[in-house]
C-alpha cells in the first residue's frame, strides 16, 4: 500500500522541516517546497508522475506567487489534490478567499501538530469513502470535526490544549457557557479522545426530568451509576434537587466510580448558586476539578465565516443542494448579528437559507437569510466587513504583544511571522506601538 504523499510549501523554512518532521515519524511521504514557483513546478512533476500528491499544505503569505496563486493553478494542475492552507489567525479576509476558491481547510499559526494530525485524519477517511462531495457524518465528524463546529480562534484553541490534556484521564470535567455555544459536542470530543471511547457515551439532561423519574435513572438498582459503563454527560447539572445533589456528592465522596467517566455542564453561574445557597458546595468542589469555560458567539465573531463554511458544506450536501459558500455581503451580516442563541442559532439560520434556496444557487445571499435577522443587523452595522477583520487583526496581534511583554520577536513567533512580516503588518494597520 503507498504512503499518503503530501506537499509542504511555506518560505519559513522552519515551518516546513518541523512539519515534515512530524508528519514523516507519523509514516507520511513529504517534500517541501520553500517558495510558490518551487511548489507549482513539484505539483506539476509529480502529476506527470501518475502519483498526484495526496495532500498540499501551503502558506498563503509568500513572496512571489503567493498561496492564493499556488492554490487557484495547483488545483488545475491537479484537481484530485487537497489544498489546507496555512494563515495566521489575523489574515482572515484572505483565508476566505481560499476557502472560496476550493481549499478543502486551513490550519492557524503557530501550528498545534496535534490538530494538524486529526485534520489529516479526517480528510483522509473522506478520501477512502470516495466520497469527495460529501462530508463525513456521524462517528467521523464527532471524533475529528469538532474544531470546525465550534471555531479555531484563539480562544476556542485554549480550550481545546486543555481539554486534549485531560481527555485521557478519569478527571471530571465541568463545562459551562450560554445555551448552544457547544457544550454537549465538547463533551462528546472529551470521550472520543479517552481511554473510554469505544464504550458508551450517555447524555441525560437534569432540567429535563422531574425529581423522582431522574433519582431513578441515575440512582436505581438498573441505574446508569450501577451498570453504565463509559462517560456520563450530566447536561444542566444546575438544576439537580438538593435530594439528588447529596446522592451524588455522596457517591462521588466514595470513590467507585472506577468505569465511569463523568462530563457536567451548567448554564448558570454555580458559583453564584453556591453563594446563594441552591447548590451544594461539597458538589460544586467535587464536579469543578477542571473547568473548560465556552464563550458566546459574539464574543469571537472571527469564527463566524469558517463556521458558515462547515455548516453550509454540510447541509448542502444533506439537503441536495449545491452551494459553496456565502457572498461577502452575506457574511458582514452575519458577522453583525448578535447571536443570543449561539452556535445553534447559526446553524439552524443557515440550515433555513440553504432549504429555502433555489437547486442552482452556489453562495448564499441576503434574501436567504430572515428579515428580522436583516434589520437587527442594519441596526447595529457600522462598519464593514473589511474593517471589522481590520480591528480584530489590531486586537489580536495587541494582545499577543502584551502578553509578550511587547517582545516583538517573541510575538512574531507567536503568531508565525517573520519578524519583518510582523513588523509589515503593524505598519499596514497603523497601530500604535511602542
Amino acid at each position: 500500500m503507498q504512503k499518503t504523499c503530501i506537499l509542504i510549501v511555506d518560505d519559513e523554512r522552519t515551518v516546513c522541516e518541523t512539519l515534515s518532521e512530524v508528519l514523516r515519524e507519523e509514516g507520511y511521504e513529504t517534500e517541501m517546497a520553500f517558495d510558490g514557483e518551487d511548489a507549482l513546478q513539484k505539483i506539476e512533476k509529480q502529476k506527470l508522475g501518475q502519483r498526484p500528491f495526496d495532500v498540499v499544505f501551503c502558506d498563503l503569505r509568500m513572496p512571489g506567487i503567493d498561496g492564493l496563486k499556488v492554490l487557484e493553478k495547483g488545483e488545475e494542475l491537479s484537481p484530485e489534490t487537497f489544498f489546507i492552507v496555512i494563515t495566521a489567525y489575523g489574515s482572515m479576509e484572505t483565508t476566505l478567499e481560499a476557502l472560496k476558491k476550493g481549499a478543502y481547510d486551513y490550519v492557524v499559526k503557530p501550528l498545534i501538530f496535534d490538530d494538524i494530525l486529526l485534520k489529516l485524519r479526517h480528510l483522509l477517511d473522506f478520501k477512502k469513502l470516495n466520497v469527495e462531495n460529501r462530508l463525513l457524518k456521524d462517528s467521523i465528524t464527532d471524533q475529528f470535526a469538532f474544531d470546525n463546529v465550534l471555531g479555531q480562534g484563539p480562544e476556542m484553541k485554549a480550550i481545546y490544549s486543555l481539554m486534549q490534556k485531560v481527555a485521557a484521564t478519569q478527571t471530571t470535567v465541568l463545562i459551562t457557557g450560554e445555551t448552544g455555544v457547544g457544550k454537549e459536542r465538547l463533551a462528546k470530543a472529551i470521550h472520543h479522545q479517552s481511554s473510554q471511547r469505544e464504550k458508551n457515551f450517555v447524555r441525560i439532561c437534569c432540567a429535563s426530568y422531574k425529581e423522582h423519574p431522574l433519582d431513578h435513572a441515575l440512582f436505581g438498582e438498573e441505574g446508569i451509576f450501577a451498570k453504565h459503563e463509559g462517560t456520563l454527560f450530566m447536561d444542566e447539572i444546575g438544576d439537580l434537587t438538593p435530594a439528588l445533589q447529596l446522592k451524588l456528592v455522596k457517591l462521588l465522596q466514595t470513590g467507585l466510580m472506577k468505569s465511569l467517566r463523568l462530563i457536567v455542564s451548567s448554564t448558570k453561574d454555580l458559583a453564584k448558586e453556591v453563594s446563594s445557597q441552591v447548590f451544594r458546595e461539597d458538589l460544586y468542589y467535587r464536579i469543578n476539578v477542571i473547568e473548560l469555560k465556552v464563550p458566546p458567539l459574539r464574543a469571537r465573531k472571527n469564527d463566524i465565516p469558517f463556521l458558515v463554511k462547515y455548516f453550509v458544506r454540510h447541509l448542502s450536501e444533506e439537503l441536495g443542494k449545491k452551494i459553496k459558500y456565502a457572498t461577502d455581503e452575506t457574511l458582514k451580516i452575519l458577522m453583525n448579528y448578535q447571536w443570543k442563541g449561539n452556535i445553534r442559532e447559526l446553524q439552524n439560520i443557515l440550515e433555513r437559507a440553504v432549504l429555502l434556496s433555489d437547486n442552482d444557487t452556489q453562495f448564499l445571499n441576503g434574501h436567504h437569510l430572515p428579515s428580522e435577522l436583516i434589520s437587527q443587523t442594519n441596526d447595529s452595522a457600522h462598519y464593514n466587513f473589511k474593517e471589522a477583520m481590520r480591528k480584530s487583526e489590531m486586537k489580536h496581534i495587541q494582545w499577543v504583544l502584551e502578553k509578550n511583554r511587547f517582545d516583538k520577536k517573541k510575538t512574531a513567533q507567536d503568531l508565525g511571522l517573520s519578524l519583518s512580516s510582523l513588523y509589515r503588518k503593524i505598519e499596514e494597520l497603523s497601530m500604535p506601538i511602542q
